[in-house]
């Protein structure tokens, strides 16, 4: 089975939160630092609560920033940038892996050399490597691909999703 897509600049940048979107274990080390800090200014010397407290406020203005606003910006840039992208692409979803096409390139990644995968409501992130992925649109079910197969089979082979 296989469906046709594009990704627009949007899906670009929506992919783009959701590759950024933190992990169990990342919120669990952030939560502990900010308890630390926390801690800190409140029990701390004068000196100590300064720095705890502008440790806090300067953690949360770059995360702001980046998150929501020069992520953003900086994934609309790369998309621009980046031609291949806007090209059509096509995803066959096979017995041993996921097949894409692209009028550059013909790739089939098997199941075992995935390293993770993750989704939304409206995509699928497929990663080869840690910080590589290839974007399969959840709308291709209207083309006839069956997404919930790939999610079972990505599931079977490759573990939950991220």
């Amino acid at each position: 089975m296989q469906a046709k897509y594009r990704i627009s600049e949007e899906d670009y940048v929506n992919t783009m939160k959701l590759f950024a979107k933190l992990t169990r274990q990342q919120i669990f080390i952030y939560a502990a630092l900010a308890l630390v800090l926390i801690a800190l200014a409140v029990f701390g010397s004068l000196v100590v609560k300064a720095g705890a407290i502008g440790g806090l406020a300067g953690g949360l203005i770059v995360t702001v920033l980046g998150r929501y606003i020069i992520a953003p910006i900086m994934a609309r840039r790369h998309y621009r940038k980046y031609k291949a992208i806007h090209e059509e692409f096509t995803v066959e979803l096979l017995q041993d892996g996921v097949r894409f096409i692209s009028p550059n390139a013909d790739g089939k990644l098997i199941w075992n050399h995935l390293v993770k995968w993750r989704q939304n409501d409206n995509y699928i992130l497929i990663y080869p490597m840690p910080r590589l992925y290839h974007i399969v649109p959840k709308s291709v079910v209207s083309d006839g691909f069956d997404v919930s197969l790939l999610i079972n089979r990505l599931t079977q082979h490759v573990g939950g999703p991220v």
